[in-house]
């Protein structure tokens, strides 16, 4: 960790989470789960790094790859649990099937005191994102605990390097790990006197560049861009009626993307967005659609 990034995230967690008493920083309870695997290179940097800060770390994430998936859960027949490794656990399911597994039945008698989803293999930018990452993370704030997503930026270009894809982002996770380290740190330095770490019902959506600590540029806060930045897109297979699934840059006008996550990331800015999880439109749009729709009342 830089001395920019610290100053960066002290002065801007000072800020947002303006506190009236300092919290204990001892070590958290933390769930650590992702949507990449129990044992992703994402999640084994963090925690690593969350351990080597003295944190009580239970990893519960999903045993294959389940990315895309955002907040499916499996609701009938039965899902396999298995302990991979001491405090390592595999679910045969979703990331937010691994986030109830963890709370319901493992940590049911002692329930973390944060969830960390991450460190994603790829950037999860905008609004209405399918990311399990951030459908991991939604699921713990429905359940009434706070909640970070963290999620590292691929470059397209790496995607057939060798001997690895994204080389860029594996050499990223540890930086991003350490970030993430200090950020909680900070957290629990300025929290309430209620001692809670993040305001209720929210969620801390990190995004970090796929660049060294010495080229970050900073922490920004920012709002969630209307559209990402990557889209799915597809080609022919071969045999007919097989699409090739691909992702492809979304071209989105700058202007559109002035003050949002996309333009802070694209910048070489690590970009924090606070999602609610409401999804509600506000009062205007439910008195139009009121308005609109009068007949239906009569």
């Amino acid at each position: 960790m830089t001395i920019l990034h610290k100053v960066f995230i002290t002065l801007f967690c000072g800020l947002f989470l303006a506190g009236a008493a300092a919290a204990d920083p001892g070590p958290l309870r933390i769930l650590l789960t992702n949507d990449d695997g129990y044992d992703a290179p994402g999640i084994d940097a963090m925690r690593k790094a969350l351990i080597d800060a003295g944190h009580d770390v239970t990893v519960v994430a999903p045993l294959v790859n389940q990315s895309g998936s955002g907040v499916r859960v499996t609701t009938s027949g039965e899902i396999s649990l298995l302990e991979q490794d001491d405090g390592i656990w595999s679910v045969a399911g979703s990331p937010a099937d691994a986030v109830l597994v963890a709370l319901r039945y493992l940590m049911k008698d002692s329930p973390p005191d944060l969830v960390v989803s991450g460190a994603n293999f790829g950037q999860n930018l905008a609004y209405g994102s399918s990311s399990g990452t951030i459908g991991a993370a939604t699921m713990s704030m429905y359940a009434g605990l706070p909640a970070i997503a963290v999620s590292v930026g691929v470059r397209l270009a790496e995607r057939r390097s060798e001997p690895r894809r994204y080389p860029s982002t594996l050499a990223a996770f540890p930086g991003a790990a350490a970030f993430v380290v200090d950020l909680i740190g900070d957290l629990q330095a300025s929290s309430s006197a209620s001692g809670r770490l993040l305001p209720e019902q929210t969620i801390l959506n990190i995004n970090y560049p796929a660049l060294a600590p010495a080229r970050i540029r900073g922490v920004r806060f920012v709002t969630a861009a209307r559209g990402g930045d990557v889209i799915l897109d597809y080609d022919p297979a071969d045999e007919a009626g097989i699409l090739r699934i691909k992702f492809a840059p979304l071209d989105v006008a700058p202007k559109r993307l002035e003050g949002t996550d996309i333009e802070a990331f694209r910048s070489g800015h690590i970009a924090i967005t606070v999602f609610d999880g409401i999804w509600d439109a506000g009062e205007d749009a439910r008195q139009e659609m009121q308005e609109r729709l009068a007949d239906l009342a009569r």
